[in-house]
């Protein structure tokens, strides 16, 4: 359904959620710049890891940005199952970039941890100032999406809200890092700061990577619903087994916070279309009542002729 076929409601939090994720959007695309300058004159190994990884994030939330709004003006109807596959995939993807990132930075803090490059005390203190700003802006935004995310009815915003606290924790620790560095410029503990300053960033990164990437496979994979869901479905069908000849069966899967149910029951060439219907539309009221969010379709056939 497109936003102008949405309730007032819906369309208003949709509105929201995309006005929180191009704020972040915006001020994270100013912020990495600044960084990146910094990073350079400053020679900081922590605050040029921290630019690689929110340069990534940045790219990847401008998809999503994307993707957010063609989601909310139904411009990817062609999706049978819905797009939250999609969003998933997504997802994944931005889990690896920060595997990959924290690859990255992993080897190049291991191959400058002898090296003790020169630093301008200048440019650590724009550098520290950048950090500190970043801190604010990833605290600010991280505000906005948690607001918006209430309901958690967004895939999309959701893991948004993960990612920001990741960024919102990376953030602080490397202002303090950088911070270290600068009061300690020139000594062996400033050296330290940097590069434990990076050990730091990648190991975060590592760690929302492999969560991220973690929650979003099994759903990729079409992972079947919990024993417990199953069995509510098989109550709905033993309760209500006296209203069709066969089941023929039973499908589901889980994609995202929604559950998918597919049931095949079979009924007798005799009975008519409507009483069929009525049927069908029971069996799949009574299991989306007791298992919220699912989406079940109830698939009438023919029922197996019987033979001795």
């Amino acid at each position: 359904m497109g936003a102008a076929g949405q309730p007032p409601d819906e369309r208003q939090a949709a509105r929201e959620r995309e006005r929180a994720m191009l704020t972040g959007v915006s001020l994270d695309v100013a912020i990495n710049l600044t960084k990146l300058v910094t990073a350079l004159w400053a020679n900081s190994l922590t605050l040029l890891g921290d630019w690689l990884r929110g340069g990534l994030l940045t790219l990847l939330q401008i998809f999503l940005l994307v993707l957010m709004r063609k989601i909310h003006r139904g411009q990817l109807a062609g999706y049978d199952y819905g797009t939250r596959k999609l969003e998933q995939f997504l997802n994944v993807v931005v889990g690896g970039a920060m595997l990959l990132a924290a690859l990255w930075l992993g080897v190049t803090t291991f191959l400058h941890s002898g090296a003790h490059p020169p630093q301008s005390t200048a440019g650590l203190a724009l550098a520290l100032g950048a950090a500190t700003t970043n801190l604010v802006i990833n605290t600010y935004v991280l505000s906005r999406l948690w607001r918006a995310a209430k309901g958690g009815v967004s895939i999309i915003i959701n893991g948004q809200v993960v990612a920001r606290l990741m960024q919102t924790l990376v953030s602080f620790g490397v202002a303090a890092a950088v911070g270290t560095n600068l009061a300690y410029q020139g000594t062996p503990v400033g050296d330290w700061a940097d590069i434990l300053g990076s050990i730091f960033v990648v190991a975060t990164m590592i760690g929302f990577g492999v969560k991220i990437i973690g929650e979003a496979v099994p759903h990729l994979l079409d992972r079947a619903l919990a024993e417990a869901n199953q069995g509510v479905i098989n109550r709905v069908l033993a309760e209500h087994f006296d209203d069709y000849e066969e089941l023929q069966a039973v499908r589901t899967r889980t994609e995202g916070q929604n559950a998918w149910v597919e049931i095949e029951v079979g009924f007798a060439p005799a009975r008519s279309i409507a009483e069929i219907q009525v049927i069908a539309d029971r069996l799949a009221a009574q299991v989306r009542l007791r298992i919220p969010q699912a989406q079940v379709i109830v698939i009438p056939r023919v029922a197996t002729p019987f033979r001795a």
